[in-house]
Parts: structure tokens; sequence; C-alpha cells
């Protein structure tokens, strides 16, 4: 990729170690663009810096440097996206604290009408995981494109959601986009990119995973998009930061309701009560978006089961709450072996699940019966 002078300077400057994007942007502020600051390297002005970040930069100031850097990108197959470029996503240059630079790996276009991004937790729940794959894949399909952070649990839910519906999904990293983190979804990363999508961060090709990073990727997440998602989160946890700064950022934030007993859905029901706008699927987005039309012939539920009647016995109860085996064992008066045999075969047709502490519940509603 051909960069113009200017953008080569600020491109080396943004890739400094020590020069994150305050003390990038406070160098501008003092010198005329980043070529004036390679050519006053170590002036008193910039004593601010520190000793480590200024030794840093000196030793960048260096053609070898400065060339090695560019083959680094042409070796990760990664295009590097300053602000000051035409290809700067205008959305994300709205926020307080824009990256100084993106190094993009893959084709998708970052500056679309459509982008949204989920998020929720990395231990989430089955219903978080299947409402991340879900929605994603819903969205994906309406030509709108899933922004996420490649974490395990629903960051990981979403881009598989969204690649299932055959669309486009964009990971915001906080490494470089040629490292593998987590290293299990090593494999992800390529099929996002075989599927037209993309890997983007403001750290430098071969930077690795520091915990450091993580926190400030999240504004890139919420800021690359119209609206964020939250499934799942706990208090603290890496998507209600990205929340946050989506409120920040003055962007729509969206939230899956749950349980009110679940500590995981503590979070989003209460930013549904704060104003968020509850979704219990797609269509909340796509219609508040005006991206698509609803149906009018859309069915209420989705196609029925077949149930008999002992079946039905075990799985009435279970789309009101979940149940132990006793209980159940109580509730339809089956015998021991009975009762096993008729959860294994329901489990093997997907229309109830075992869930943590030896509990069962339906992994479907009334309405499929």
């Amino acid at each position: 990729m051909e960069y113009s002078a200017m953008e080569q300077y600020w491109i080396w400057l943004s890739s400094v170690e020590g020069i994150g994007v305050k003390r990038f942007y406070q160098l501008l502020s003092i010198f005329e663009d980043p070529r004036a600051v390679w050519d006053n390297a170590g002036a008193p002005e910039m004593k601010f810096l520190g000793k480590k970040a200024m030794a840093n930069l000196r030793a960048a100031r260096d053609e070898r440097y400065f060339y090695s850097l560019f083959d680094a990108l042409e070796r990760a197959k990664c295009r590097a996206i300053p602000r000051i470029s035409d290809g700067y996503p205008a959305l994300l240059a709205e926020i307080y604290d824009p990256p100084a630079t993106l190094y993009v790996r893959g084709d998708a276009a970052l500056d679309g009408e459509r982008m949204f991004a989920i998020v929720g937790s990395r231990r989430c729940t089955r219903d978080g995981m299947r409402a991340a794959r879900e929605i994603a894949a819903h969205l994906a399909r309406e030509g709108v494109a899933v922004v996420s952070g490649m974490a395990r649990g629903a960051d990981t839910c979403a881009h598989e959601g969204a690649l299932d519906g055959h669309g486009r999904t964009v990971a915001v990293l906080g490494c470089g986009v040629d490292v593998a983190y987590p290293p299990e979804n090593a494999g992800l990363a390529e099929r996002i990119l075989d599927a037209g999508g993309a890997l983007v961060s403001e750290y430098p090709p071969g930077t690795p995973p520091n915990a450091g990073h993580f926190p400030a990727r999240n504004r890139i997440i919420s800021g690359l998009t119209h609206g964020t998602l939250l499934v799942e989160g706990a208090k603290g946890s890496g998507a209600m930061i990205t929340v946050n700064f989506a409120l920040e950022q003055g962007r729509d934030v969206f939230a899956v309701p749950g349980s009110i007993y679940s500590p995981l859905s503590a979070i989003p029901n209460r930013l549904i009560v704060d104003g968020a706008k509850p979704a219990i699927s797609a269509w909340e987005i796509l219609d508040f978006y005006r991206w698509a039309e609803k149906p009018r012939d859309l069915p209420v539920s989705p196609p029925a089961v077949s149930l008999d009647a002992e079946e039905e016995k075990i799985v009435v109860p279970l789309t009101e709450q979940e149940l132990s085996f006793e209980e159940l064992r109580n509730l339809t008066q089956f015998p021991p072996a009975k009762l096993n045999s008729h959860l294994t075969m329901l489990e093997l047709r997907g229309i109830i699940i075992k869930v943590p502490g030896g509990m069962y519940r339906a992994y479907l509603d009334q309405g499929r019966m």
C-alpha cells in the first residue's frame, strides 16, 4: 500500500512504544506535524514524555526503524490507516480520543452505513451465547457488519453468528492484527478474513496482548458503530466498559433482558431500567435504524415440536423454571430409569439442556409445543 510522506511520519510516530494516544496528540499540539517531531526528537518541549518514552522516540528516529516498520506491515498483510487518511472511519474520528492509526487486516469497509457492536461476558451462559449468535446472524443477513472484540464467550459467538449469517464481521483486537489471541480463536480469525471481514487494532503488528490494551480497545468497538448490544455482563467487565464508552460517545445502547436472579443479567436489566433499549431479537435493532422492515406475516413463534404426553410432563415445567432430577421425579412420578431415559432423548433432540448445578431447563418456549 502506498502512503504519502506525511502519512508515513504519522504512522511512524504512532508506532513508537510509549507514545500512546494522549502523548501523540500532545506532541502535535506543540509541533506542527509528525515530521516536525522527527526533526526535533529530544527537544526540551518533549520532557513530559518521561525518560522511557523519550528514549524510545530517539531510538525510533532511525531510518532502519522507519523502513522496518513498513516492511512489517507488508509481512503481516496489513494496511495502516492514519487519522489524516481519507480511509479513516468517520464515526471513529468523532470520538474524544480516536486512535492515531488503525492497523487493518482484511477487506471489510470500516465506514459502512450499517455497523453494529455486540459484546458480552467471557463467561456467558448458554442463553447468552445463543442470543449473541442468533442476533448476530440475523443482523448479518440484513447486511449489517457485526463488530466485537473476539474475546472468549459472547464476543466469539457474535463473530460466529455473523459468519453463520453469511455476513461480514470486524474483530477489534488488543494486540497486533497478526497475533492470535486468544490462541483458540486463530481459526476464527482466518474465517473472518476469508468471509470478507477484518481484524483491526491500534497497535502495530507483533504487539503482544498486554492486559492494559483491552480496556482501551473497547472504545474502538463502540466508536466504529452506531450502537452496542450488551448480551450479558457483570459489573466491571470488559463488556460493560464498552457500554460506558458507547454512552460517553453518544451512541445507542441496547441490552438483552434476562432473569432478575441471574448475576450476568443484572447489568443488562439495570441498563434497560435506566433507558437502554431492550432487545429480545435482532428486529428491535433493525426496526430502530430502519435497516429492515419486519414482515407482517412473521410467525409469532417458531415451528412446533412434537411431544408425547409423558414428554410434556417433563418439558412444560421446564419452560417455567429450572428443575433438578429429584424435582422432576416428584412432579412426574416417573421411576428414575424412565425419567433418565426421557431426559437423555430430550437432550439429544435439543429440547432441553442441562445447566450448571445439575439442573434442567427447556430450550424452547411453550409456543413451540
